[in-house]
C-alpha cells in the first residue's frame, strides 16, 4: 500500500508517525499546558508540551537502556494519568508497542495478555503490583517492572521518579513507517478469550486528525478527560484530537460524577466526551446555577440514551450532544453527527472522511436501504481500519474481508446516508462501556466444580446500560450458592465481568443442530418476566 498517495488520512501526506507529531506540537505550543492530571484526591500535575516531551524522552531513553527495541511489547497497567501519557508516546518514539490493560484485570487476565504478547516491559502501579508478583514466574518474557507510583521502594522493581532522574532528555533518531504498530488493545467478543487488536500510528494520526476536525477542535480548547485512557474511546475520541489540534486536556484519575460540574468551571472546559452510564451520573446530581454558563458547547457521546436524558442534558449544561459510533476495530469512532449539520434523533452520524458503511444480510449482500441488517464499514487497513488480530490470521480473515470490516453489530441507513445503530450481533454484553464477552464469563463458570453447563445473558440496567445474567445448570447431585459462584468468579475474572444476577434451572438449555446456545430463545424467556431490581 502507497499510503503517502491514500485518501483517507491527509495528515499521511506528511510523512507522519506519532514521534513527529508530538515533537511539531511542542515547537508550535511549547511553554503552553499539555496535561493537566487530576488524582483521585484532587491533586493537580501541570505539564507544558515542553515538560511532557522532556519527560517522554527521559522514559524513552531507560527503555533503550533496558533493551527494549522496536517491535517489543510493553505492557501498561495504569489508571488516567500523566505517567500514562508519558509511557504512550515513550513507547512510539522508539517503536515499541505499548498494551493499555484494563486496569480491572485479574492475575490470569494479565498472565495471558503477557505470555501471548510476549511482553518484555510491565509498567504499573505498586497497588497492583502484588498481581504481577504472583504470576512472574509464570510469564518468563517479562524482564522488568517499573513502578509509577508507590509508598515505598519494592525489592526487584524499578521506581519511576529515580529512572526519570538519570535518564538523558536528548533522544536518537528511529525509523517508523506510520503503518508499524503503536498499540495492541484487547477487546471482548464471541470467543471465550480477547483478541489483540494492532493499531499503527497512521490509525491514531488518522483518527486525530478526523475528531478534532469532526469536533471543531481549536487550540484554544481545553478537553476534559474522564473516561478510561485504556480504552479506545478515551484514546481517540479526546486525548489524540485533542493533542492533534495542540490543545489542552484535563485528564481525570477516576470520574466522579460529584466534582464533574466544579471541574468544568474550574478549569474552563469546553469539551468532553461522556457515555451513556456517566452521563446519567452527572444528571443524578443536584444541579448547581452555574451549569448552564460551562464553555462545554459540546459534547461526543457514545451508547444509547432516552430523549428526556438527552434534551435534560443540553438544557441544563448549554451545550450539543455529538452522538456516534464504533469499535476498536474501527479507531472508536467511525460515524459521527455532524457538529454543524442536521441533528437526527436515534442515529449515529455519518461515516467518517475516507470512510464508507453498509447494511449486508447474513450472507454478506447489501440489503436496500431503511432495512436491518449487519454494519460493514469501509476503510484503509491499518490507517482508518485496525492493521489487524495479532497472531489470528482467521480472525482477521473473517471480520475484515478487503476493505469492509463487518462489526457483528445490527443496523440501518437512511436516504440521507445517515447511520442507525440499532444492536448487538456479537455476543457481548456492555455494561458502562466496558464490553464483556459472554463466553469468556461462561467459560468461567463452567470450571466451577457444581457446574455443568452455564448460560450467560445481559438484562437491563437502568444506569449502566446491561448487567450479567448467570443462567446455571447443575452437575447431578452437586450445587453452590449465588455467594459462592460470585466468590469463584471474583477469583478469575476482573469484577465488572461478574454476574450480578443468577437463575438456576434443572432442565437442558436449547440448543442448535451443532450444538450452540440457542441465547435468543434463552434471552428473551427472562426478559418477558424480567423486572430489574431496585
Amino acid at each position: 500500500m502507497d499510503i503517502l498517495n491514500t485518501q483517507n488520512a491527509t495528515i499521511l501526506g506528511r510523512n507522519m508517525n506519532l514521534r513527529k507529531l508530538l515533537e511539531r506540537k511542542v515547537r508550535q505550543h511549547g511553554d503552553k499546558p499539555f496535561i493537566i492530571f487530576v488524582d483521585k484526591d484532587q491533586n493537580e500535575e501541570i505539564l507544558t508540551y515542553e515538560q511532557f516531551d522532556e519527560t517522554v524522552n527521559r522514559l524513552a531513553n531507560w527503555l533503550l537502556q533496558k533493551g527494549i527495541q522496536k517491535g517489543d511489547f510493553v505492557l501498561t497497567h495504569l489508571p488516567n494519568s500523566s505517567g500514562f501519557a508519558v509511557a504512550t508516546h515513550a513507547c512510539t518514539k522508539i517503536g515499541a508497542v505499548m498494551i493499555p490493560s484494563i486496569i480491572f484485570d485479574v492475575a490470569e487476565d494479565l498472565e495471558y495478555k503477557l505470555n501471548f504478547s510476549e511482553a518484555k516491559m510491565v509498567i504499573t502501579d505498586g497497588e497492583y503490583y502484588p498481581m504481577f508478583q504472583s504470576i512472574r514466574s509464570k510469564c518468563p518474557s517479562v524482564k522488568d517492572i517499573l513502578i509509577y507510583r508507590s509508598e515505598g521502594d519494592i525489592p526487584g522493581t524499578h521506581a519511576w521518579h529515580d529512572i526519570l532522574a538519570e535518564s538523558s532528555t536528548e533522544l536518537d533518531v528511529f525509523e517508523i513507517d506510520p503503518l508499524d504498530t503503536a498499540q495492541m488493545l484487547f477487546t471482548s467478543g464471541t470467543t471465550a478469550r480477547p483478541k489483540g487488536v494492532s493499531l499503527t500510528h497512521a490509525n491514531f494520526l488518522y483518527i486525530g486528525e478526523t475528531c478534532a476536525k469532526s469536533f471543531a477542535v481549536t487550540p484554544d480548547d481545553r478537553y476534559l478527560l474522564v473516561l478510561p485512557l485504556f480504552h479506545v474511546n478515551a484514546q481517540c475520541i479526546s486525548y489524540w484530537p485533542c493533542l492533534t489540534a495542540g490543545a489542552s486536556i484535563v485528564i481525570c484519575e477516576t470520574f466522579s460524577a460529584t466534582h464533574f460540574t466544579s471541574l468544568i468551571r474550574k478549569y474552563d472546559c469546553t469539551l468532553c466526551s461522556l457515555v451513556s452510564a456517566t452521563l446519567r451520573m452527572i444528571l443524578a446530581q443536584p444541579e448547581h446555577p452555574l451549569d448552564g454558563e460551562s464553555r462545554m458547547w459540546r459534547c461526543p457521546y457514545a451508547i444509547a440514551i432516552s430523549d428526556d436524558e438527552w434534551d435534560t442534558f443540553e438544557r441544563r449544561f448549554n451545550t450539543t450532544l455529538l452522538d456516534l459510533y464504533g469499535l476498536t476495530e474501527t479507531l472508536a469512532p467511525c460515524t459521527i453527527m455532524p457538529i454543524w449539520g442536521e441533528h437526527r434523533r436515534g442515529s449515529v452520524g455519518w461515516p467518517n472522511p475516507g470512510m464508507e458503511v453498509k447494511i449486508v444480510d447474513d450472507n454478506r449482500n447489501e440489503v436496500p436501504i431503511g432495512e436491518t441488517g449487519e454494519i460493514a464499514i469501509k476503510g484503509e487497513p491499518g490507517i482508518s481500519l485496525f492493521k489487524e488480530y495479532y497472531r489470528n490470521p482467521e480472525a482477521t480473515a473473517r471480520d475484515l474481508d478487503g476493505k469492509w470490516f463487518f462489526s457483528g453489530d445490527y443496523g440501518k441507513l437512511d436516504e440521507e446516508g445517515y447511520v442507525y445503530f440499532l444492536d448487538r450481533k456479537k455476543d457481548v454484553i456492555q455494561r458502562a462501556a466496558e464490553n464483556i464477552s459472554a463466553p469468556e464469563v461462561e467459560r468461567v463458570l463452567n470450571d466451577h466444580p457444581a457446574v455443568e453447563e452455564s448460560c450467560v445473558i445481559a438484562v437491563p440496567d437502568p444506569i449502566r446500560d446491561e448487567a450479567v445474567m448467570g443462567i446455571i445448570r447443575f452437575s447431578e447431585g452437586a450445587s453452590a450458592t449465588e455467594e459462592e459462584l460470585t466468590e469463584f468468579c471474583k477469583e478469575r475474572m476482573a469484577k465488572f465481568k461478574v454476574p450480578q444476577f443468577y437463575i438456576f434451572q434443572e432442565e437442558d438449555f436449547p440448543k442448535t443442530s451443532i450444538g450452540k446456545l440457542r441465547k435468543n430463545i434463552i434471552r428473551a424467556d427472562v426478559l418477558k418476566d424480567w423486572d430489574t431490581p431496585k
